[in-house]
């Protein structure tokens, strides 16, 4: 392509800005410009440009240099040439340049406003795109003075852009510089090319605005871009290119990633913390740049949510840490987008949820310990069948391990002791106070109402809450060894 790889700075780098001359120097007058410059470095002086719209700052040694290395390369010029501004007439200093020379570009600019004649018209609107464009790229600030710029560039560029004479006026200039690597098809390129060029330049100025945190900056350039004229497809397609720093750094992490947590598989979690913390800015200016239903940002969340589910999954089966993992799972979880991802990464947060649920206590929530679990029998699948006189009951059974911690088993087994000594100790003080030992039967009674305290005190969770026995009692099991009507 013959304009890929345009930038912001175009008009800052222009080598006819740069230099001061005129789109249609000679040879001859670039080599006296040169000579020029070069002697008014010698003499102290800063060489500062005099031609129109001047650099802000005076261009050093090296960017005079590359300027004048495009000059010499033809196809290099011919597009430092679409992006500066033109006489209305060959060879003369009009009304507008020469109010250009005067560094009156407003002055210039109502001249061309007021061109309508041909061909004059035609260049005037090249001119007007280009000073709008120049003026919106040295604006600091997305304001509504910028906003109106960018809209009168593309306007004007959209009228270039669909003028045929224009573009035979381009074929002219070609010829005119007479080398062969300026073919017939070069300027046919360049036409087909330029809105493509200048979407790409909003594009790098939205991406870096949202790099910045600027968000409004980088709607507002995007809005302009949609606002061009040009396709969606075109639109997308320039947003895409310049989030190229993004996506394939993403890329490189989820591969680096990859390969980290297959040599060191017990620091899955360290990975996948790091990982995310470097990886989500990047696809924060993604999603803030394209559509959310983009292509480009749902395959980069999805490679993520896979790279966090490696380092997880690598992670849990070393370090076994349920908890630790589950919480990077839901992370995995937010940033998956297709279906196939989420359900994959859905069934590792489930079969990790149901771990945790062993390794955690049900009553209080802390560690639990294996050999402390209670064991609940259960019975489900009753069938019944009638034989002549006698109804054949058959089922099954099966144990489930409800997970406890030593200090919840301590505590069970303590209030089975005391309640079964309740009633003696009821027994007891009742008796006492039948025989007037008021004293003793204060006593008891006292003891049982601190005991009774006790065996309510805390929090008591019924193991048919446990999710897998829940799960059981749906499918119509119920606690015990046996059907109630099967007897012992």
């Amino acid at each position: 392509m013959t304009l890929l790889g345009l930038r912001p700075d175009l008009y800052r780098e222009n080598a006819f800005r740069i230099t001061g001359l005129p789109v249609r120097a000679t040879t001859r007058d670039i080599r006296r410009q040169a000579e020029k410059m070069r002697l008014m470095e010698r003499l102290g002086r800063s060489g500062a440009s005099e031609g129109i719209l001047p650099p802000a700052r005076p261009p050093d040694e090296d960017t005079r240099q590359r300027a004048a290395q495009r000059l010499k390369d033809p196809v290099s010029r011919l597009v430092d040439e679409l992006f500066w501004l033109w006489p209305m007439a060959d060879g003369e200093i009009d009304d507008a340049m020469a109010a250009l020379l005067k560094g009156e570009p407003h002055d210039a600019l109502r001249v061309w406003e007021r061109t309508t004649k041909q061909p004059a018209r035609t260049i005037a609107v090249h001119n007007i795109a280009v000073l709008s464009h120049v003026w919106a790229l040295d604006t600091d600030k997305l304001d509504t003075d910028a906003i109106r710029l960018w809209k009168r560039a593309y306007k004007c560029w959209g009228e270039v852009i669909a003028d045929d004479s224009f573009w035979e006026l381009m074929r002219v200039r070609a010829n005119e510089l007479d080398d062969p690597r300026l073919t017939a098809g070069v300027v046919g390129r360049m036409r087909e090319d330029l809105p493509a060029a200048l979407l790409a330049i909003n594009a790098q100025l939205a991406v870096a605005a949202a790099q910045d945190g600027r968000l409004k900056d980088s709607r507002g350039h995007i809005t302009g871009m949609r606002a061009s004229g040009f396709s969606t497809g075109l639109v997308d397609e320039a947003l895409h290119g310049a989030l190229g720093h993004e996506t394939s750094r993403i890329k490189t992490l989820c591969k680096n990633v990859g390969q980290a947590v297959r040599a060191t598989p017990e620091r899955g979690d360290e990975l996948a913390d790091r990982f995310l913390d470097e990886a989500k800015p990047l696809l924060r200016v993604a999603g803030s740049v394209l559509p959310d239903d983009h292509r480009v940002v749902r395959e980069a969340g999805d490679d993520m949510a896979l790279t966090v589910l490696g380092c997880v999954v690598a992670y849990v089966n070393t370090a076994k840490d349920h908890r630790r993992s589950l919480d990077l799972l839901q992370h995995a979880l937010a940033l998956a987008d297709s279906e196939s991802v989420r359900e994959r990464v859905q069934e590792n947060v489930d079969i990790i949820a149901d771990n945790l649920s062993y390794a955690s206590c049900f009553f209080c929530g802390q560690d639990a310990d294996e050999p402390c679990a209670l064991h609940l029998p259960m019975h489900g699948d009753v069938n019944r069948a009638s034989d002549y006189y006698q109804t054949r009951i058959t089922w099954r059974t099966i144990t489930v391990q409800v997970p406890r911690c030593r200090r919840c088993r301590r505590k069970r087994s303590w209030r089975i002791a005391c309640g079964a000594l309740m009633g003696p100790l009821a027994a007891v003080a009742v008796a006492a106070f039948l025989m007037n030992a008021v004293g003793l039967g204060a006593v008891l009674t006292a003891i049982g109402f601190f005991v009774a305290s006790w065996l309510i005190a805390g929090p008591r969770r019924d193991p048919t809450e446990f999710g897998p026995v829940m799960e059981l009692y749906a499918l119509g099991w119920r606690p015990g060894n046996r059907p109630p009507e099967a007897g012992r």
